[in-house]
């Protein structure tokens, strides 16, 4: 799933996986479409979302990409590989 914002979100935004069945991969992108942060989620089976850990991005982002986890890994997709974001940010 690609989540797209229309300004860079900060660094410290997280995500977290309330109710989440299968564990994630999470790609923090900027504007360039520089891959800034990677982060692998697990799934959180806990009674309130305030439970459940966050994974803050740790660099300023314009979208967040997540996949089933181990994806970029299998790929040999890393932290300063590039995602052609323009499609997305240029449309209204």
């Amino acid at each position: 799933m690609l989540f797209v914002y229309a300004s860079e979100q900060s660094g410290a935004n997280a995500y977290w996986m309330y109710k989440t069945r299968i564990p994630l991969d999470i790609a923090f992108i900027d504007s360039g479409g520089v891959i800034r942060s990677l982060k692998t989620m697990s799934p959180c089976h806990a009674e309130q979302s305030s439970q459940c850990p966050v994974y803050p991005a740790g660099a300023p982002f314009r979208a967040a990409l997540e996949t089933n986890a181990g994806y970029f890994a299998a790929r040999g997709i890393g932290v300063g590989d590039r995602i052609e974001l323009a499609p997305w940010l240029d449309s209204p």
